[in-house]
């Protein structure tokens, strides 16, 4: 059995995988980015197998740790492993489920997202290499797309399980006062909005995008090697450092050019440069297996000049005066000129993926936004600022629907919240329910280190008769 290694099981907020591991997860980064670096811990065997997946000592060992440095008082690692366990049976269940689907726009999406708040509360790139231990961002990509991916295909088969769950307002109540004591404060929070602009490169500057993949390939047809070109030309942050290489691709893991190119392809062959929104690509198929490919590409993004970032600056700024003076609605505007093609259908609004609504914490946004809304009261609208967006340079407003003073939470002002604390804690009732009957049909081994656990969970099956 082949094991790749995979950074695995930060303890941030983040993680999609904190819901599943814990009801009350708390933001740990600022508290310990300046320990040791846990990814060269030494693996010393591995912890358990849940199907075709793999826990490794050192992710328990990590959560193990990263609770110590919290303060938390632990006895020892059970809690640990189990939760890993857990959440390592979603995503064996959902990679053979065929009505889940990942998609490669998806995991990049998210990849970005995640790491963008990292280096935010990191306080720069630097600093989140150094605790990570990685050389270059591209490297912590390429490396970090794994645990993004199966984030996603956990999540999704959560939602399946979990689907229908809800509390009614008298167990809300009765969960308010039964954990009261043991929900978080609320901090600062924020719901914004965003119009994004890309500038609109130039037909002439394209063309030398087009140009020079055109010559990497010629070079490669002539005997220059793909993977070579691939590490130094190609601006993909998911495989430029592994040689553009991507392995059993199948239809709908990529954007769609993406796969009409890739999918037309012959073994051996490389494609004409072809645009995306990521950029131009060429392609080159090593290897077809019925409907999946192996195949590596190479990526040269679009880099807009001074003068094309102007143009859309004012463009944008033009569109922000417009809505100042009553002329068109901020909603309107967004439907009309924002290239984010998540939110323009939707006013515009940001939902913070890690907890499914509407507020960030304030403290915790990217350096540019927090200083665009700075001086802002609700409903105001921010000047414009550069800004990287979906690995592209942008044009960016946000307005500021409303704030939300930090405050010990209550029933009256964080009732929904309540209610998702109330409806997280129902679900995970029903996870843990899945799970043992998943158990019977799953190939589960646990290491001599924690045969003695008891797990709320009786995964080797050993209290059946």
């Amino acid at each position: 059995m082949k094991i790749k290694m995979k950074l695995k099981y930060m303890k941030f907020k983040s993680s999609m995988m904190l819901l599943i591991a814990t009801l009350f997860a708390v933001n740990t980064f600022a508290q310990t980015a300046k320990s040791t670096p846990k990814r060269l811990a030494k693996v010393d065997g591995i912890a358990a197998v849940v199907g075709s997946q793999i826990v490794l000592e050192s992710d328990v060992d990590r959560d193990y740790l990263m609770s110590q440095q919290q303060g938390v008082k632990v006895d020892n690692k059970c809690d640990f492993l189990n939760d890993i366990m857990l959440d390592k049976m979603l995503v064996d269940r959902a990679k053979q489920d065929t009505l889940i689907k990942v998609t490669q726009d998806e995991v990049t999406r998210q990849l970005n997202s995640q790491i963008e708040g990292w280096v935010a509360q990191a306080g720069g790139e630097k600093q989140i290499l150094d605790y990570f231990g990685f050389r270059t961002m591209a490297e912590m990509k390429n490396e970090t797309k794994y645990i993004v991916e199966d984030n996603i295909y956990a999540r999704n088969k959560r939602e399946m399980v979990v689907k229908g769950a809800d509390a009614t307002p008298e167990e809300v109540r009765l969960f308010f006062e039964k954990h009261q004591g043991e929900l978080p404060d609320v901090k600062d929070e924020v719901s914004l909005s965003h119009i994004v602009l890309f500038p609109e490169v130039s037909q002439e500057n394209q063309q030398k995008i087009i140009d020079q993949l055109k010559e990497i390939k010629k070079e490669i047809e002539e005997g220059a090697s793909f993977t070579t070109k691939a590490i130094l030309y190609s601006e993909d942050p998911g495989s430029a450092s592994n040689g553009g290489e991507y392995k059993k691709v199948s239809r709908g893991k990529m954007v769609k050019e993406f796969d009409a190119v890739a999918f037309n392809l012959q073994e051996g062959e490389i494609s004409e440069p072809f645009k995306t929104d990521f950029g131009y690509h060429i392609i080159k198929l090593d290897k077809r297996r019925g409907q999946e490919l192996d195949l590596r590409h190479i990526l040269i993004s679009l880099k807009p000049t001074e003068e094309e970032i102007k143009k859309a600056t004012n463009k944008l700024d033009s569109i922000r005066l417009l809505i100042n003076d009553g002329k068109m609605t901020f909603k309107d505007a967004a439907l009309r000129f924002s290239d984010d093609k998540y939110t323009k259908f939707n006013s515009g609004n940001l939902m913070n993926q890690n907890s499914g609504d509407d507020r960030f914490e304030k403290i915790s946004l990217p350096l540019p936004m927090f200083s665009a809304i700075t001086t802002l009261a609700d409903e105001d609208i921010s000047q414009v600022f550069e800004d990287d967006f979906e690995n592209r340079k942008a044009l960016r407003i946000l307005k500021l629907n409303k704030s939300y003073p930090a405050h010990k939470i209550n029933y009256e002002q964080d009732y929904y919240r309540i209610q998702k604390f109330a409806v997280q804690d129902k679900e995970r009732t029903m996870l843990l329910d899945w799970v043992k009957r998943q158990v019977g049909d799953a190939y589960i081994k646990i290491g001599a280190e924690y045969q003695s656990c008891n797990f709320p969970i009786d995964w080797e099956k050993k209290n059946v008769k």
